[in-house]
């Protein structure tokens, strides 16, 4: 059987917690070594995991200062390595079906390229009553989407050794500053697009739980948070050109094409740049792939947000 690794990081998850390990120990047909970080709790949670680390040698855990969800995520995994056949994602409020890791490596086993596995949602309220499939259509996998805005979540992930080696070495890691503003999710995705494949499965082996203390969940802020957020927090601006530029800067050596170096050239440094800022403006695709209004778009490239 193949060995994985599951990378999960928890912040107060006392509530549902326990339910999501003990899915992820039923998974059948593959070996699981499960690694947990926790980012700071203050509530039961740490005192769960021991509980469960105590009676499985297959959980290992991690204690750590609060860093945020993606720099939490990161961190595990740089500290996983590179010495198993394939990689997951975990968040500490979901159910997975028994045979959600097993059916992501079969759709990518063989693959000697960075090869990325994701797939669609089971929404279910936090009593695991079902709502409906998150996407009906299948969601855009392309760099361009993933940068503008990503569509495929951390929880659905599996990832093969090869692009796992890429994802830990130390000159490709992206900036902790990045992983504040666009998370762990992103980044693998937007890595896996750029040297390999994503693999989409419109089938779902999740239950993906929706409640009101998701990190991450399917309902999106309003425009006007959005706005509020990058005018008040400057942490929260530029995500989508500090991106491109770390991209180009790590992976920019012999991954990508010349298309896809021109469009990060682009994104990534149009603030400094009247050219690029225009060629930006006039970017047709853009409104699609983000969903956001044409005005709208237009005053954050304007007003150097994007």
């Amino acid at each position: 059987m193949n060995n994985i690794a599951v990378a999960m990081s928890t912040y107060n998850g006392e509530v549902y917690i326990g339910e999501q390990i003990e899915s992820i120990l039923k998974q059948h047909s593959v070996n699981v070594d499960l690694f947990i970080r926790d980012d700071g709790s203050k509530d039961k949670t740490n005192q769960i995991l021991k509980t469960f680390a105590q009676n499985r040698k297959n959980i290992r855990i991690i204690n750590g200062e609060n860093l945020g969800v993606g720099n939490s995520f990161m961190e595990l995994l740089y500290s996983i390595g590179d010495g198993y056949d394939y990689y997951s994602f975990a968040d500490q409020d979901d159910i997975w079906l028994p045979d959600k890791l097993y059916q992501g490596i079969e759709k990518i086993k063989g693959s000697n390229k960075p090869c990325l596995y994701v797939s669609n949602q089971i929404l279910v309220d936090k009593e695991l009553n079902r709502l409906k499939m998150r996407y009906e259509v299948p969601p855009g996998i392309s760099y361009k989407q993933i940068l503008c805005s990503n569509l495929v979540s951390g929880c659905t992930m599996v990832w093969n050794k090869e692009l796992q080696t890429l994802l830990v070495a130390d000159n490709r890691k992206p900036s902790k500053e990045l992983l504040k503003n666009r998370i762990h999710d992103v980044w693998v995705a937007m890595v896996a697009s750029v040297t390999g494949r994503i693999i989409y499965d419109e089938n779902s082996y999740i239950l993906y739980r929706q409640h009101e203390n998701n990190v991450v969940g399917v309902k999106k802020p309003s425009i006007v948070k959005q706005w509020v957020k990058k005018l008040t927090d400057s942490s929260k601006r530029n995500g989508r050109s500090m991106l491109c530029k770390e991209v180009y800067e790590k992976y920019g050596d012999k991954f990508l094409d010349d298309k896809c170096k021109k469009t990060l050239d682009i994104y990534g440094n149009y603030q400094n740049n009247l050219n690029k800022k225009i060629q930006l403006l006039q970017d047709k695709d853009i409104t699609n792939y983000t969903g956001e209004s044409a005005l709208g778009l237009k005053m954050k490239i304007l007003f150097n947000l994007f």
